[in-house]
């Protein structure tokens, strides 16, 4: 678009192959692409896609499953390889920034935190090495991120990864662009429908990651709290053709073919990107 770059996180879990995908994009009108990073996948035929296709590597998203692990020392090394194994391909590839999840789950109790600075401080200590950036996201237990945004502080390698929709569901709605805006590294621009409990608990199938205004996540204040945000060259939008467990959110997405569903999102990314930068 126009004075205002467009970017798209994407998995390897669509019915065409991902430099398939990539192509797509471009051709549809997207400026970028946000790859994820598996250790069983070859990333090199979608780095490749997207340099032949003009997309800029805008981030990648380092594995999250061993998130909560990073805070004690039992399987803190098995989570803290796939994070440097995720430094190895921005370097690799030279992706400037890595998105990484400060927890995961929904029942615990926060507290001691001394082990988890220790682990993510030997992260960031590779990362300065690289000289790659790491946005630690809002998700569920967003104590621990505000314990990781305070205690690095002051680190210019260190800033955040905003996922709209998270903060919808997850975080209760808290504006978090107020907190860690001047620090923003890249979007994960999404909607979903809220919480869904009438007790208020935070549960991950409320996590929809439908696009923007098929949820009620409200745009208008979305977009001002970006614009005083600070500045980003690509809005990166982060969504899925697949409903939860037990919903039906995303079926609408499904039956489309990935044409129709990505001239879709390249729509609504466009509506977005158009007040952003006015």
């Amino acid at each position: 678009m126009w004075n205002q770059k467009i970017s798209m996180s994407i998995g390897n879990h669509y019915s065409m192959p991902t430099p398939d995908i990539v192509k797509l994009l471009a051709c549809i009108g997207f400026d970028g692409i946000s790859p994820e990073w598996n250790a069983e996948v070859d990333l090199s035929p979608v780095v490749d896609a997207a340099a032949q296709h003009g997309l800029g590597l805008v981030s990648i998203h380092a594995p999250f499953g061993g998130a909560a692990n990073m805070w004690g020392t039992d399987a803190a090394d098995a989570a803290k390889s796939d994070l440097f194994g995720t430094l190895e391909a921005c370097r690799r590839f030279s992706i400037p920034v890595m998105v990484v999840h400060n927890w995961i789950g929904f029942d615990y109790t926060f507290g001691d935190t001394a082990h988890g600075f220790a682990n993510f401080g030997e992260v960031v200590e590779h990362a300065v090495k690289y000289g790659v950036k790491i946005a630690f996201e809002n998700t569920e237990g967003d104590e621990y991120l505000y314990a990781l945004m305070n205690h690095f502080s002051g680190n210019d390698t260190v800033g955040f990864c905003w996922d709209s929709g998270h903060e919808l569901c997850y975080n209760h709605s808290r504006d978090l662009l107020a907190d860690f805006g001047d620090r923003l590294l890249v979007t994960h621009l999404n909607d979903n429908l809220g919480i869904s409990r009438y007790d208020g608990k935070t549960f991950w199938t409320d996590d929809l990651h439908l696009l923007p205004w098929d949820g009620i996540a409200d745009w208008d204040d979305n977009i001002a709290r970006l614009k005083r945000s600070r500045r980003l060259e690509y809005l990166n939008f982060e969504l899925t053709t697949q409903s939860k467990p037990g919903r039906h959110d995303n079926d609408c997405y499904a039956r489309m073919s990935l044409e129709e569903y990505f001239t879709e999102v390249y729509k609504r990314a466009c509506r977005v990107a158009y007040r952003y930068s006015r």
